[in-house]
């Protein structure tokens, strides 16, 4: 008997009882909470009607009956439920009405009356969900075969409104995948990280793949994407090779699709954005206070506010879509104008993108032919450092001087007028890119398939700008004008082959590939630039008028280089009963970049997986849909990412030597040769377990892993001779991280009328640096630069081989002095000492502060849906790390002669002392804060309108949408949600920070 899923342990007896008092009261029972089902009455128009009453039963496969089955006359709102014995009676129309069965967890049926009075009704499971189609690599795979790690996000499940990537779409969504940005310039992209970090050198960004062609995430439109799967274990990725080992994001786009009629898209959306936080700092009235050593100018000027605005940012795409019998084809286009908050910081973008396919031979060949096209322009203006002029100037100075030129103090150093700053350079950087796709696709017998494709991928940028005479750095120099140009190109080369059969014969499903990859990109570019130009007419576009030419000072350069790399692989995967699955593959890689002696590598893996939900001794556990076990391992490598690394190389240096009379640049060796260079090795063991019960209302996966890395690249100091040079690259160090991951989706509630599905992500990622020596290349602790600059220039991480990457390591602040220095605490000796210049070089006097590195990510995904109402709202949140408020270091610090911050008023430290350079240097714990937080991250609105006999118009639905709504935080800086790219040293919110923002959107999405 097919029971009330909440509750599979209560007596029949009781349920009958229980059931019948809700069928009583003219209430159903939904799968998984009591909902309202749907009991119509008749109405007086289908009495007088001749009318047929229908009786049955409805039972699911096993025989048992299924209770609060939906039985609906199609067309009609005239239902009913099945009661507890799954039975229903139903007067409909006459002989012509059609019953249409329904039950969460099974397929619906459509039965037509016709002379039947009696229609019993067998449920077939709905395994949807196990068919879904997850792409894989070089293919896809049934949901329910998979074997791996592998999480997917499809179209109707993305972050709306506002998005500045395509990563955007997935954010918080996929449980280990961690995406931020952290600053507010449109020009900035997303920062991609995906369990955790395994290289020093080399990037940690996970390896993206648009229909299967190497891309980022900026050279796809929002739009035009249908879904985004990614691989997370090595099992999944090892078939990439060397490019794998950071996972791999498969983008698949929206085509056309045969015997479909052409529907034409527009989507679009327009967005207003201010600064989401602003830095409280001093204004004329703590100034005239004598709060800092600024002089009274006699003016009231808002720096920050002079510089900046509410921006306005607008997006348009158009999209046509169609198909016949034998050829489909696709067309987007999208343009996006993104205005920054800061003057004259934008960001504009231009994708074309256009498919063709067309069958022949009774679909034995098809040909497919792709062209993507996108330009990018934005303004490369050093906008984050005209903010940090702008919160650090005397507020009450003139932005001009009575003369109406640009009001300058030289006799502070590195201390500029931002508006000067921005409103005398003129130039952008443009950047454009093409790629051209074409592919066979043979299929000679069923279930044979081979594909040839061949892509070409260019991509060119050139940047210009212009520096004025009254630019600052102009003015003080006293150089009239500054001008460059430069062009860089590249493109790249790839063929591709691949064959996959596939094969079933009784319960046994065979599916072998085989293949081959071969991709050459090649490099190049120039550079020019002259200063001391006779006026400001020509701007970039006369680099020959500068004085600099003449006098032999002016700037040129060029460069080109190139790589290739060859892989051949092959994956088997069999399948018994739905319940058994393996997957095992492999590649054999080769690049250019590494050394003569490991110019190849091999990369294996193997993945298993068992459905125990389909075994026998399950079939009595009804309320459970799926239970399956997965185990892999596989090893995938980290390629260098410059080329000729392995290579001795030579340079016009500094070295001059005195020939014939003059003077010669000398040849001087940059590098030293290492034949063994090869790639950085990362090993994966994961293990996870995929669920779902309740009727597929409540669903999930678990996974546990760790990832080895070994042969980790660094720079090794050597001695000089025998070396040419001081440093050699090497593959000594190892690396570890271990995880756990968790995936929980649900549909709490699911009505006619209404609907809310929820999904909730948290993973948590343990590094830990096992070693960075051998018997040939050694290295002690370090200490890393955190990129605090001057006055206070310290470090603030230590690399310390054991331990975990990302951790602080400072000196421990415990109080202030009367006269005004910082009390610190002596680890050696438990002492409590003032803070002195020795101790900024002194190690033994730092300890260990905690990690910068988030322990912890969780996502929170809402959607909701009532009538043509829908809602969606995604909160994301990153715990258990500091940060590092530099900010607060440089603008608390009464040692550093800049505007201060407010909050200085009520330091601990802010009497009277000596300056000191300790003083002006300190880096102690007192500005590290927990950086905990929860953010909304994105909240859409939106209202579908019901389109009805429009002969144009099909469908139409405006929203409005809110980006980074609110933070909760006890952090006191701007924003805790830090770029993640800088793996040495995290957790520090820099000064030079673009302020991340809040923006608010209107969108409109038609379909004609």
């Amino acid at each position: 008997m097919k029971t009330h899923e909440n509750q599979p342990l209560v007596s029949k007896a009781l349920l009958k009882a229980t059931a019948c008092l809700f069928l009583a009261a003219g209430i159903g029972i939904s799968p998984v909470f009591a909902t309202p089902g749907t009991i119509a009455s008749m109405t007086t128009e289908m009495v007088q009607q001749q009318t047929v009453i229908i009786t049955g039963v409805v039972k699911d496969k096993s025989g048992e009956p299924v209770i609060g089955a939906n039985i609906l006359e199609k067309g009609t709102s005239n239902g009913v439920i099945t009661n507890i014995d799954g039975e229903y009676t139903l007067k409909v129309k006459g002989a012509n009405s059609v019953l249409l069965i329904s039950y969460i967890g099974y397929k619906s049926q459509e039965i037509a009356v016709g002379s039947q009075r009696k229609v019993n009704v067998t449920l077939a499971d709905d395994t949807e969900l196990l068919d879904e189609v997850v792409v894989i690599g070089y293919g896809t795979q049934k949901k329910g075969d998979v074997t791996s790690a592998i999480s997917s996000v499809k179209k109707d499940d993305f972050i709306q409104g506002k998005v500045s990537d395509a990563a955007d779409l997935i954010k918080g969504k996929v449980a280990g995948l961690v995406i931020s940005k952290g600053s507010g310039d449109p020009n900035s992209g997303s920062s991609i990280r995906l369990r955790g970090v395994i290289t020093l050198t080399g990037s940690n960004s996970p390896l993206v793949l648009i229909d299967g062609i190497p891309g980022d995430m900026s050279t796809v439109s929002p739009e035009n994407i249908a879904s985004v799967d990614v691989l997370k274990d090595a099992s999944a990725a090892a078939i990439y090779g060397t490019r794998g080992a950071n996972g791999v994001i498969l983008i698949t786009t929206v085509d056309g699709k045969r015997e479909q009629k052409t529907s034409i898209n527009y989507s679009g959306y327009m967005s207003l954005s201010q600064f989401g936080k602003k830095h409280d700092f001093m204004g004329p009235e703590e100034i005239r206070k004598g709060y800092t050593d600024f002089t009274d100018e006699g003016y009231d000027t808002d720096w920050l506010d002079a510089i900046t605005r509410t921006s306005f940012s607008h997006n348009h795409n158009l999209s046509v879509r169609g198909g016949t019998q034998k050829t489909t084809y696709s067309a987007d286009v999208t343009y996006r104008d993104d205005q920054g908050v800061i003057l004259n910081t934008y960001s504009k973008d231009l994708t074309l993108n256009m498919n063709l396919t067309h069958w022949f031979l009774d679909d034995m060949l098809k040909v497919s032919i792709n062209l993507l096209k996108g330009e990018h322009t934005n303004s490369a203006n050093n906008a984050t450092y005209q903010y940090r002029q702008a919160i650090i100037h005397n507020p009450t100075e003139p932005i001009k001087d009575v003369d109406g030129n640009w009001y300058e103090n030289f006799g502070r150093s590195e201390y500029s007028n931002p508006l000067a700053m921005n409103e005398e350079r003129i130039g952008d950087y443009k950047t454009d890119w093409t790629r051209m796709t074409g592919t066979l696709t043979f299929e000679p017998i069923k279930g044979w398939q081979n594909n040839l494709r061949a892509s070409r991928r260019t991509w060119g940028a050139h940047d210009k700008g212009y520096y004025t005479a009254d630019y600052p750095d102009q003015r003080s120099s006293g150089h009239t004008g500054y001008a460059y140009q430069s062009y860089a190109t590249s493109y790249t080369n790839e063929l591709e082959f691949t064959s996959n059969y596939q094969m079933t014969i009784g319960q046994h499903r065979f599916d072998a590939l085989a293949g081959y990859s071969y991709q050459y990109t090649q490099n190049s570019g120039f550079n020019a630039n002259n200063t001391d130009f006779p006026n400001d007419f020509f701007q970039y576009n006369n680099l020959g008028l500068g004085a600099y030419l003449k006098d032999g000072k002016a700037g040129m350069g060029s460069y080109k280089n190139d790589n290739k790399l060859i892989g051949f692989f092959g994956r088997i995967s069999y399948g018994f009963a739905d319940k058994y699955n393996i997957l095992a593959s492999i590649r054999r890689e080769g690049s250019s970049r590494f050394g003569t002696n490991h110019k190849w590598g091999t990369f294996p893996s193997i993945s298993l997986g068992w459905t125990i939900s389909k075994e026998e001794f399950m079939k009595d556990i009804t309320w459970l849909n799926n239970l399956k076990l997965r185990a892999g391992m596989g090893t995938t490598g980290v390629i260098p990412n410059d080329n000729y690394l392995s290579l001795l190389k030579y340079s016009f240096g500094s070295e001059y030597f005195y020939d014939k009379g003059e003077w010669k640049p000398g040849l001087i060796a940059t590098s030293n040769p290492n034949p063994d260079l090869k790639w950085e090795k990362s090993t994966e063991y994961n293990i996870g377990l995929d669920f779902s019960t309740l009727n597929d209302r409540l669903g999930g996966s678990i996974d546990v892993y760790q990832k080895n890395t070994t042969d980790m690249l660094w720079n090794y100091t050597v001695p000089v001779p025998p070396n040419l040079y001081n440093q050699t690259l090497a593959n000594v160090g190892k690396m570890r991280n271990t995880g756990i991951e968790i995936a929980i989706n649900a549909v709490p509630v699911r009505t006619k009328d209404f609907e809310w599905k929820t999904t909730l992500t948290a993973s948590h990622n343990k590094n830990k640096l096992v070693s960075l020596s051998n018997d040939l290349y050694e290295t002690a602790n370090f200490r890393i630069t955190g990129g605090l600059d001057a006055p206070i220039s310290q470090g603030t991480h230590y690399m310390e081989v054991g331990k975990e990457l990302g951790h602080f390591y400072m000196i421990k602040s415990v109080g202030v002095a009367e006269r005004g220095v910082f009390l610190v605490e002596n680890p050696n000796t438990g002492e409590i000492e003032e803070m002195s210049d020795a101790m900024l070089a002194d190690e033994s006097y730092r300890q260990d502060m905690g990690t910068g590195m988030p322990q912890l990510f969780a996502g929170w995904s809402n959607q909701l849906r009532y009538k043509n109402f829908d809602l969606s709202a995604q909160f994301t949140g990153q715990f258990f790390f500091k940060i590092l408020n530099s900010p607060r270091a440089f603008y608390e610090n009464n040692a550093v002669f800049l505007n201060k911050l407010k909050s200085v008023l009520n330091a601990p430290y802010g009497g009277e002392y000596t300056l000191s350079r300790a003083q002006k240097q300190a880096v102690v714990s007192y500005y590290l804060e927990d950086g905990d937080f929860v953010k909304l991250s994105n909240l859409t609105i939106g209202y579908t309108l019901p389109i009805r006999n429009n002969k144009y118009m099909k469908s139409l639905r405006v929203y409005v949408s809110g980006n980074n709504l609110f933070c909760i935080t006890g952090y006191s800086g701007l924003d805790p949600e830090l770029d993640i790219n800088n793996v040495q040293a995290p957790g520090i919110e820099y000064r030079d920070t673009y302020p991340t923002t809040r923006s608010f959107t209107f969108g409109v999405n038609i379909g004609f």
